[in-house]
């Protein structure tokens, strides 16, 4: 697996990352990102890993540009494949082998996902079930043909541990700046299919993602949350290049926070009318941002990638 490189973006993974790491053992090459932690993570991987390719940012870049620097690495490296981890994700025996044989095998394929189960292994994740499902996969019988390599076609499928290949990524690129935090791995997936691309889920290989036990992080109106889950839902949809930009749909973004600030007006609350106010900036700023990506990623390139 010499031109196969694992790349891990970290922000305080003390609780996963020893695991995580040694989970992936002599499976690949290791590219790690770390986004600011305050906690040991550096210092940890530095002391018991040393052989990993580190790179501390000074600042929380995000997933998607944190993700870009590793993917740059990695062709600078001669990578041929490159394997998107999360923190919190430990690898089963021969997950990386058997996504990259099925890979060489079917270029067609720009990325690659393993099974997702739970952190204990004992059923399949959450999202991950969610988004098979959608694709009217008999899931049952899906994973009873584990002895029997298949593959199943995919929309989406969250990037806890995508394969990518260097042809995708030529022609993609990177995770476009627009998205910080989540909404990303949406977007680039609309990418690859528009980019005539499949994206698949392998049944012989598995990870599970230790998230299960974490609580929903709430939204509260007019939080930075909100906000930005507010962002990642307007951008997710209008810059889908596999649909036409319709303006007269953003505009009914614009009118709909404009009947928000006048019902907060006619109510006298002031925070509403300022909380939307800020929402209705947000929706004005985020169009010409959407615009120009939908231009970009139209045209084939390693966009983002540094």
């Amino acid at each position: 697996m010499e031109n196969v490189y694992s790349i891990i973006v970290t922000y305080n993974a003390m609780p996963w990352i020893e695991r995580c790491l040694n989970s992936i053992g002599k499976q690949s090459n290791v590219i790690l990102i770390d986004n600011n932690s305050t906690d040991d993570t550096v210092n940890f991987v530095n002391t018991n890993f040393p052989n990993i390719n580190l790179y501390p940012q000074k600042k929380n870049l995000g997933f998607g540009k944190a993700n870009n620097i590793g993917i740059t690495e990695a062709l600078k490296l001669g990578a041929t494949h490159v394997f998107l981890v999360n923190q919190d994700v430990y690898l089963d025996d021969n997950t990386i082998y058997k996504l990259v044989s099925f890979s060489k095998g079917n270029p067609q394929y720009g990325i690659i996902s393993p099974i997702h189960y739970n952190g204990k292994g004992t059923a399949l994740d959450t999202q991950f079930a969610k988004y098979l499902t959608r694709t009217n996969v008999n899931l049952k019988h899906f994973l009873e043909e584990e002895t029997e390599e298949s593959v199943q076609d995919v929309p989406f499928v969250n990037a806890a541990a995508w394969l990518i290949t260097k042809a995708c990524i030529v022609d993609v690129g990177g995770f476009d700046p627009l998205f910080f935090h989540y909404g990303e791995d949406e977007n680039y997936c609309q990418r690859v299919l528009f980019h005539s691309f499949k994206i698949g889920v392998l049944n012989t290989a598995f990870i599970r993602h230790d998230r299960e036990d974490r609580p929903e992080i709430k939204k509260d109106l007019f939080t930075q949350k909100y906000y930005t889950a507010f962002k990642k839902v307007l951008s997710v949809k209008y810059a889908d290049i596999n649909s036409e930009f319709s303006r007269k749909a953003y505009k009914k973004e614009y009118k709909k926070t404009i009947r928000d600030i006048i019902k907060s007006l006619i109510r006298f609350n002031l925070a509403g009318v300022r909380g939307f106010g800020k929402q209705l900036r947000l929706v004005k700023k985020t169009e010409n941002k959407i615009l120009k990506s939908r231009a970009l990623n139209s045209t084939k390139g390693a966009h983002y990638i540094l």
